[in-house]
C-alpha cells in the first residue's frame, strides 16, 4: 500500500516553494513523507496516537494505542500496529505551495497546497481532552473535498462500513481490541461501494478516530469486562464528533499549551527559515553553525512526551507509542537498563511533572499490587521485596534478556524520589513512593552480602551491557543502591523516623553505613572503575553504555562539589569512552557531559545526536536523526530524543545537589539566549535570559514551597537580588560562590550580574 502511496506522489507534479510557516517552533516540508520511520510526522495524546504522511491524492494517517500488546502474564509478546486510515482523492491535478508541517507550539500537523487554484488545508491532532485522534480537511472554495475513505486493521479484522463510519474488533492473546472512525461533513454527498466510504463534492470534512483495548492496569487480570469495550470507545467518538471542529480544536490547543507554554527556549539570533530536512542537512554540511536545529530539537522532545506519556498508566515504550509493525525492533518494550527511564528524564525538569505519573503509578501498581515482581524476587533467591529484568511486557512480565538484572528495581526508585524532591508533595511520598522503595531496600538488605574487605556488595551482577556477566560489586550495581538506600533514609526523616519500623530502619542505617560505594579509581589509567574484581575494570572502549557512571548522571552521587578525586575519575572514563555512538547514548553523553560542567563538549555530543542517518536497520555506527527528528539508535528509538532534551536543560540549569546552578555548562556558541520556566529541585521555577555567553543575565526565580534558597553563579560578587517590589534582598555570600536568601510562598526573585 506504502508503494501505491510513493507511486501517486511521484507522478503528482510539485511546484512553487511554499513560504515559511507562521510558526517558529515547527517541523515544515515541501513534500509528502515517503518512509513511515524516517519522514511520517507523530500526533499523539499521551496514549492514543498517529503518524502522519502528507500524501496529497492519497493520505495514510497509520495509527497506535498505547495498550495493544500480543503477549500475557506469562508470554512475552510485543507492542502491536493498530492499523491504518487511508483518504484518496484521484481528481486532484498538479499542486504548487505544497507543505507539511508538524507545529509544536499547537501539537498540530497540516498539510497546505494549491491545485486549479483551490487552496487546500488538511489538519490533523490528537486531542487529549477528546480522546481522540481529529482529521478536517477543507479549501477555499465550495464543494472541492472529494475523498474514499478506507479504515485497515493491522491484523487483518475485516471492516465494517456505514454512510458515517468504519470499525473492526479483534483479540489478541489476551487482549480485544475496537477501533472506531466517524466522519461528519458539510454539504456534499456520502455512499458505501466495496471496502471504501465515498464523499464527494463537500464544502469540508472531520473525521474522528479512536482505537483502543480492554486493558486495565490495576485489575489482577489486567483486562476489564470486553462488554464495556465497544460502549466506551463510541461513546469517546460520538461525543468529540458532536461538537463542532472548532471547538474540538480550541479544547485540544488549550489543553495542550497548558503543558507546553510552561517553558521556553530560544537561542539568540535563530530562525526558521529552511524546511527541517534541509535545515539537518545544512546544520552537518556547514559546521553546526545553525543553532535552531539545537532548540528545535529541545522543543520537539518535551512534545513528544506530553504526545506519549499521559493518559493509562504505562510508561512510554521504546518507541514512545508510535509503531507501524507487529515484530518491532526489541518488541518496542518497557526496556529497564535505562531506556524507559531515560523516557522520563525531561519530565522533571522541563516542567512536566505530572507526566511523570504514568511511570511512576506503573512502578506502584507492579511492585505493590500485582504479584510478578514479587514473584522476579522469590525467582531470584530473596523472601522479601520486589525486582524486575531487563524486557518487560505491559503485563507485569518479562522477556528473555539479562534475568540477572534485578537491579532495575534501584534504578526505578530514583525516579520516585527525584518527584518528591522537585514537587515536595509528602502525601506522595508517604502513599506511593515511599512502600515501593522500603519494599526495594527490603529486596538489597537481605540479597546483599559481605565481602572479605567487610563491605556489603551486590551479588552476580553486571555492567549493562558489557563485561562478565556474574560478579559481584560491579559500579553500576553499587551506586544504584547506595542512592536507594540514600534516598529511602531521607525519605523516613521527612514522614517521621516513629512511622517506620525500628528494625527495618536499624537494618537499613548499617547496610548503608558499610555498603560498598562503587567508586573506586583505577590507578593505571585514572578512570573510574567498572568492575571491583575484573582484570578488565574500565570497560570496553566506545562502548554505547556508561553503566559505571550512574552516580554522575542520572543519580547525584558524583559531583565537582562532592569527592573531586572521584569526580575526575568519571569525567575521565567519559572522555576515555569517546562521543560517537548510538542515538540514545548521545543522549546520556549530552547529560554526563553537563554534569561534567563542560558545556562545549556537551554540545559536542548534540552536534553528533544531530546527524542525519540513514540506516532503516539496527546499526550502532548510525546514531543521530531522521529527517522528522525521530531518534536514530539505529533504527527508530525514542529515548534519545527524551535524553537529549533532558540534556540541554542541564547544560543552563543543574540543582541534583540542592544547589540551583545557573548556566553550568553554557556551551560557548549559545552567546546569547533565553529559557523561561525550567524547574529546580525544593519546587523553584527558574528563567534565565543571557547575553555575552553568559557574562551579563537576568535570573528569574520563582519559590512555590518558601523555602531557602541557594544559587551558584561564576561571578556571585557582581549579583544584585531583588524581590517583587525590586527591593534588594540581603544575602549571604560564601567563600565557594554560593549566594543564599529566604523566599517566600509564591513570590518571585531576580538576580542580575
Amino acid at each position: 500500500m506504502r508503494n501505491l502511496i510513493l507511486l501517486l506522489t511521484l507522478f503528482l507534479e510539485i511546484t512553487a516553494n511554499a513560504s515559511t510557516p507562521e510558526s517558529k517552533f515547527c517541523l515544515w516540508y515541501r513534500k509528502p513523507a515517503i518512509q513511515w520511520m524516517t519522514q511520517a510526522l507523530p500526533v499523539g495524546n499521551g496514549q492514543f496516537g498517529g503518524m502522519v504522511f502528507g500524501g496529497i491524492r492519497k493520505e495514510e494517517v497509520q495509527f497506535n494505542d498505547k495498550t495493544l500488546w500480543t503477549g500475557d502474564t506469562s508470554h512475552y509478546g510485543s507492542y502491536q500496529n493498530f492499523g491504518s486510515l487511508y483518504i484518496e482523492d484521484n481528481r486532484l491535478d498538479s499542486v504548487t505551495g505544497y507543505r507539511r508541517e508538524l507545529n509544536l507550539e499547537n501539537a498540530m500537523a497540516k498539510v497546505t497546497f494549491i491545485s486549479d487554484g483551490v487552496s487546500y488545508t488538511r489538519e490533523y491532532f490528537a486531542s487529549f481532552p477528546d480522546s481522540a485522534l481529529i482529521i478536517h480537511y477543507t479549501a477555499s472554495a465550495r464543494g472541492k473535498i472529494n475523498a474514499d475513505l478506507t479504515l485497515i486493521s493491522a491484523h487483518n479484522q475485516s471492516v465494517t462500513y456505514t454512510k458515517t463510519g468504519a470499525s473492526f474488533e479483534g483479540k489478541l492473546d489476551l487482549l480485544s481490541y475496537y477501533a472506531k472512525m466517524s466522519l461528519k461533513i458539510e454539504g456534499g454527498n456520502t455512499y458505501v461501494s466495496g471496502e471504501s466510504i465515498h464523499i464527494e463534492g463537500a464544502n469540508a470534512l472531520t473525521i474522528v478516530l479512536r482505537g483502543t483495548t480492554n486493558y486495565s492496569p490495576e485489575s489482577p487480570t489486567y483486562t476489564y469486562p470486553e462488554s464495556q469495550l465497544k460502549p466506551r470507545v463510541d461513546k469517546i467518538v460520538t461525543n468529540a464528533l458532536n461538537r463542532s471542529y472548532s471547538a474540538l480544536k480550541k479544547r485540544h490547543i488549550a489543553d495542550y499549551q497548558s503543558l507546553f507554554n510552561r517553558v521556553s527556549f530560544d537561542i539568540g539570533g535563530t530562525a526558521n527559515t529552511l524546511p527541517t530536512d534541509e535545515l539537518i542537512n545544512d546544520y552537518n554540511a556547514n559546521g553546526y553553525k545553525n543553532l535552531f536545529l539545537e532548540a528545535l530539537y529541545f522543543h520537539y522532545g518535551r512534545y513528544l512526551m506530553i504526545s506519549c506519556a499521559r493518559g493509562i498508566d504505562l510508561p512510554s515504550n521504546l518507541q514512545g507509542i508510535w509503531n507501524n509493525v507487529n515484530n518491532p525492533p526489541w518488541n518496542s518494550d518497557i526496556h529497564s537498563n535505562i531506556n524507559v527511564q531515560m523516557n522520563y528524564w525531561p519530565a522533571e525538569n522541563t516542567n512536566l511533572s505530572e507526566l511523570h505519573s504514568t511511570f511512576l503509578n506503573y512502578i506502584y501498581n507492579e511492585a505493590i499490587v500485582h504479584n510478578q515482581w514479587k514473584q522476579n524476587a522469590i525467582n531470584s533467591g530473596q523472601s522479601k521485596g520486589w525486582t524486575l529484568f531487563t524486557e518487560n511486557n505491559i503485563f507485569g512480565y518479562h522477556g528473555g534478556f539479562m534475568h540477572n538484572y534485578v537491579i532495575a528495581n534501584a534504578w526505578y526508585c530514583m525516579h520516585l524520589w527525584q518527584h518528591y524532591r522537585y514537587t515536595l508533595d509528602k502525601k506522595y511520598l508517604r502513599n506511593t513512593a515511599f512502600p515501593v522503595m522500603k519494599s526495594c531496600c527490603e529486596f538489597w538488605m537481605e540479597r546483599l552480602v559481605k565481602a572479605a574487605d567487610g563491605t556489603y556488595e551486590c551479588p552476580d551482577e553486571y555492567s549493562p551491557e558489557q563485561g562478565p556477566a556474574k560478579e559481584n560489586a560491579t559500579a553500576h550495581a553499587q551506586q544504584l543502591v547506595w542512592d536507594l538506600f540514600n534516598n529511602t533514609l531521607q525519605s523516613i526523616e521527612i514522614i517521621g523516623v516513629d512511622k517506620v519500623d525500628a528494625g527495618f530502619l536499624a537494618g537499613l542505617q548499617d547496610k548503608f553505613a558499610h555498603l560498598d560505594k562503587g567508586l573506586a579509581v583505577e590507578a593505571s589509567t585514572g578512570q573510574l572503575r567498572e568492575w571491583k574484581y575484573s582484570p578488565n575494570s574500565v570497560g570496553s572502549p566506545h562502548h554505547r553504555h556508561l553503566s559505571h557512571l550512574v552516580g554522575l548522571y542520572p543519580g547525584n552521587q558524583i559531583s565537582p562539589l562532592g569527592d573531586t578525586t572521584i569526580f575526575q575519575a568519571a569525567k575521565k572514563s567519559l572522555f576515555d569512552r569517546g562521543d560517537p555512538s548510538t542515538g540514545w547514548s548521545m543522549g546520556w553523553k549530552i547529560n554526563l557531559w553537563a554534569r561534567a560542567l563542560d558545556g562545549d563538549h556537551a554540545r559536542n555530543i548534540l552536534n553528533l545526536a544531530l546527524h542525519l542517518s540513514k540506516s532503516l536497520g539496527v546499526d550502532q555506527n548510525d546514531g543521530g536523526i531522521y529527517q522528522n527528528l525521530f531518534d536514530s539508535h539505529s533504527p527508530f528509538q525514542i529515548d534519545g530524543n527524551f535524553g537529549a532534551c533532558a540534556g540541554i536543560a542541564e547544560m543552563l540549569l543543574q540543582s541534583y545537589t540542592g544547589t540551583l546552578q545557573i548556566l553550568p555548562a553554557l556551551p560557548s556558541a549559545w552567546t546569547s539566549g533565553n529559557v523561561q520556566g525550567l524547574r529546580a529541585i525544593g519546587d523553584f521555577e527558574v528563567g534565565i535570559r543571557w547575553s555575552e555567553q553568559g557574562k551579563k543575565a537576568t535570573v528569574t526565580i520563582q519559590s512555590f514551597a518558601g523555602k531557602a534558597c541557594t544559587v551558584s553563579i561564576k561571578n556571585a560578587k557582581n549579583c544584585v537580588v531583588k524581590d517583587e517590589k525590586n527591593r534588594i534582598l540581603p544575602v549571604g555570600l560564601s567563600n565557594d560562590g554560593l549566594i543564599r536568601f529566604s523566599t517566600e510562598v509564591g513570590k518571585r526573585y531576580t538576580i542580575d550580574w
